[in-house]
């Protein structure tokens, strides 16, 4: 990963340069326009690209990310590298311009969920008319609940679906041979379902070879925390696990289980039997920060979803490169062997890295995100990846 290497002054510059190219677009736009903007009034052109131009852009167009996207201009800067970008030192968030905050906020009140750029907007109630960020003494006195929420930062803000599909994307193409990957929408019990009703090609079946399934989902639909399993099974005997893994993400240290252990063993009583709970074994990584209430609201970890997909990507790198552990291997020993998959988290001692550093990864993450969307939308992918899932 490259270091951030941009200054204050120089993004700023980048900004200034980013909204003389927006303001020419919106110019050109407006031209073409068979009447006066659309809430324009009394303002002079000056005035309303200022203000209204940008929100009536978005008003009138059938697409209007498709076009601005268009412009070679406006789409590098928008799906600049992150090394381009300046990230606050305390916050953690981008250093935008006007128009570029006003561009993901406008987008994501469209009704087209897939445009919604991966964390860098706030939810539409916490947005003015034209797409700024709202200050947060505009809000209801009666509000504590959206006041006391990530959202108005990009290194808290939840995921969303956009981000889901990217992650299983990447972690779906593992799969080969004996190897499954299910990172599916859903829930723990949906997916085991899946591998408990599995039909086996017994044409394609290797004498003795067993059978690997890497789970990614959330809990339950009481529990929407994600987690990782492995399940490996005998083809021979494919109604009971020969063994089952299982890897949450919250800073613990084992032999300590996570407060929502109950909702593993449950979904696997309810699909395997009772039985199968004495398998289950906990190979947990302490990545992810509680978060509590009173930290300061971009310290607060909304990770799981990367931490989740870099669990199922050492799983199916264990599969292919060391199966003897998954086999024969202690749950210990599987944890350690899953570290060297996870660069980004664990130092090349293993030794886990410094919060610091996690964040950091994370962070890069985050700004990648939506780079792969802006650049799918440019070029009208974003269908394929939606529906595709």
């Amino acid at each position: 990963m490259k270091p951030y290497t941009v200054s204050p002054l120089e993004a700023r510059n980048r900004n200034m340069a980013f909204e003389s190219d927006i303001s020419s677009f919106l110019c050109a736009w407006m031209v073409k326009q068979s009447k006066p903007g659309l809430l324009r009034f009394d303002q002079d052109n000056s005035a309303y690209l200022e203000n209204d131009a940008l929100r009536d852009f978005f008003i009138s167009s059938e697409n209007p990310m498709g076009e601005l996207l268009s412009d070679e201009r406006i789409f590098l800067h928008l799906n600049r590298p992150e090394h381009l970008v300046y990230f606050d030192s305390i916050s953690g968030d981008p250093l935008l311009s006007r128009s570029e905050q006003r561009i993901y906020n406008l987008a994501r009140r469209m009704e087209h969920v897939e445009v919604h750029i991966p964390f860098r907007s706030v939810q539409p109630n916490k947005q003015t008319e034209v797409g700024d960020i709202a200050d947060i003494e505009t809000y209801p006195e009666d509000s504590a609940e959206v006041r006391y929420n990530s959202g108005n930062h990009f290194a808290s803000r939840p995921a969303n679906a956009n981000v889901f599909i990217q992650n299983s994307q990447f972690s779906t193409m593992k799969s080969e041979g004996n190897l499954h990957v299910l990172f599916k929408n859903g829930f723990l019990e949906d997916r085991l379902q899946e591998i408990r009703s599995y039909q086996y090609p017994k044409e394609n079946l290797i004498p003795g070879q067993l059978l690997f399934f890497v789970i990614c989902s959330r809990h339950s639909i009481t529990e929407g925390h994600f987690g990782t399993s492995l399940v490996i099974i005998d083809p021979q005997t494919p109604e009971f696990p020969k063994r089952i893994l299982i890897c949450d993400t919250l800073l613990k240290q084992l032999p300590q289980h996570p407060r929502w252990w109950h909702h593993f063993v449950n979904a696997y009583s309810n699909v395997f039997g009772d039985a199968a709970n004495e398998l289950i074994e906990d190979v947990s990584h302490p990545l992810q920060k509680v978060n509590i209430k009173g930290d300061d609201p971009f310290r607060h970890d909304w990770d799981c979803p990367y931490y989740a997909a870099a669990l199922a990507d050492a799983f199916s790198g264990l599969v292919k490169n060391n199966v003897e552990v998954l086999l024969h291997g202690s749950s210990l020993d599987v944890h350690i062997a899953m570290r060297q998959y996870m660069s980004e988290y664990y130092d090349p001692t293993g030794e886990i890295k410094p919060r610091s550093d996690i964040q950091f990864s994370n962070r890069i993450k985050r700004w990648r995100s939506g780079q792969q969307l802006i650049g799918e939308l440019r070029n009208g992918q974003y269908h394929v990846m939606v529906n595709g899932l």
